[in-house]
Parts: C-alpha cells; structure tokens; sequence
C-alpha cells in the first residue's frame, strides 16, 4: 500500500459541487467549447467501485474554466468529445474502434465535422493528447525506457497530424490551448527503499514528455498550458507533513493534487482530484485572450 495513505483526508471528493456560476458576469461575448483528449479530459475521478473505478464527473477542468470565464463574460458552450484511453494513434485510426467510436468515425473525425459546421463562431480547442502513450511505460518498476522512447516517437511523429487537421478545419476565431502534464507518479516516492528512485525515473520521463509537447504545440502556432508549473513537478524544496515526515515538495503536491497517494479502494489512481482539475484550468485560462 502507498504510504501516501496519510494524504487521503486531502484528496476532494469526487462528487463535491462546483462553485455556483450565478455570481457571474453577464455575458458579453458566447463562444464554443471543444474539449478534446482522454479521461482526464472529461473530468474523471476514481468511484472506489471495485473493476470499475474510474468515472467522469462534471468537476473537470473543463467545467471549472466554463465558470472562470464567466466571470470574465465570456459564456463558452462545452462540447466533451474526449475518450478514456485515446492516444494519438487511435485519434488518427479510422479502421479501428475505441471505447467511444465505432469506426470509422473517431475523436478526429469528431471534431474535425464540428469545427466545420461552426467555421464562423469564436471559439475555444483544448487538446489533452500525449499521457496514454507513456502511462504504462511510466508506472513499470523500473521505468520501462524502450518503452517510453516508442511513446514519444509516436507522439513526436503523429500529433503535428492531428493539429494541422483541426487548424485546417477551425475558424479564424478559434483558440487553441494544447495541454502539457503534471507527474502523479511522484507519489512512488512514499513507496520503501525503492521510491525515490522510480519517482525521480516518471519525472524525467514526464518532463522529456513536456518538453515535446510544447514544442510540438508552439510549432503549430498554439498557445501551451503550464500545467508542470503550477503543481510545481520540478520543486524538489524539502517540506515536513505530519504523519509523513520530509519530503520533495512535487512530492506533496502529487498526493494532494491527485488520487495517486489516497488507499484503496479511491487510489492510487493518476487522475487529479477537483483541486488538480482547478489548477489545470487555472493554466489554461492563463494562456487564453484576456478580451475575445
């Protein structure tokens, strides 16, 4: 069992209500909401269900920057397209079906028809693409390299694909917001002799996974969410938890800001919790237009 076991009473609930939306700004400005990727992408967090634990909920940070927005008067109209699993393979597979889409319809195929019949509205894309291609890579004891080096070639080589379709389809007023990661399993690093290690090994694999990533969405002339940033990945300042004794601070912030360090039956699990969900929208909010 993950010694983070002492962080569990500071994990949100997975059902606990988002802020109120009435004490927004009356809106001034409408736009669309594309809101592309896998589970994370829909807000997903643990039910504590045994064999099926895992769920979207409508804490995600896509439903937090709905409500950020509004209180700029920005009134964005959410369309969740994501699907668990999704790599940026199967976005661009049309013989094969995912947990979602029968083909030869998929993700792409999905948005591509909806940034076309809305060509001429303003509008929002957020693409969170890249994890499921190193995820298994990242939880082997110890990091599975060869592994990790064939995730990133595939993200490397195949989603600059996947956003000169949607560009191609977009309107002239739509804003594209690529998503980079934070680490969730710096929680290894609770885990006995071996932890740290293993902790140290994901960070490097998640930050090789970042760096790409915003390259890869800079070239393509899109704004890049700071994710790592703000749940401090790299922050490796000692801090003292009661119960838990010193450790890195990314260390803390991974079992605060996600289900990885929470027992079972809720964890570990790599998803944030409504915390780490606000932080993500947080990050994309920052890159946004301050006036649409």
């Amino acid at each position: 069992m993950i010694a983070g076991a002492f962080f569990a009473g500071r994990a949100s609930a997975p059902d606990a209500s988002a802020a109120s939306p009435e004490a927004s700004t009356p809106a001034t400005v409408t736009a669309f909401y594309l809101d592309m990727g896998a589970s994370e992408s829909l807000g997903f967090q643990p039910t504590g269900i045994p064999a099926h634990n895992g769920a979207r909920t409508n804490t995600g940070y896509a439903n937090d920057l709905l409500y950020r927005e509004s209180l700029k008067g920005v009134a964005l109209t959410l369309e969740q397209i994501g699907c668990p699993g999704d790599t940026v393979q199967s976005l661009l597979t049309t013989t094969k079906s995912d947990a979602c889409y029968h083909a030869p319809e998929n993700q792409l195929t999905k948005a591509t028809a909806f940034l076309q019949a809305n060509a001429s509205e303003a509008g929002l894309v957020t693409i969170d693409l890249g994890f499921n291609n190193v995820r298994l890579c990242l939880e082997a004891h110890p990091v599975n390299e060869t592994c990790l080096d064939q995730g990133l070639a595939a993200v490397q080589s195949d989603l600059p694909k996947i956003l000169k379709v949607l560009k191609s389809s977009a309107g002239a007023n739509v804003h594209f917001v690529g998503l980079e990661y934070s680490d969730p399993y710096l929680g290894y690093f609770l885990d006995g002799s071996w932890g740290p290690a293993d902790a140290t090994q994901t960070l490097e694999g998640i930050d090789r996974l970042d760096t790409l990533l915003g390259q890869i969405y800079t070239d393509a002339g899109m704004a890049v969410a700071n994710v790592p940033s703000l749940f401090q990945i790299n922050n490796a300042t000692r801090v003292t938890i009661d119960n838990v004794g010193t450790i890195p601070v990314n260390v803390q912030q991974a079992c605060e800001l996600t289900w990885f360090c929470v027992p079972t039956p809720f964890g570990p699990d790599d998803h944030p919790n409504n915390a780490g969900y606000s932080l993500i929208a947080a990050a994309i909010q920052a890159v946004l237009p301050k006036t649409w």
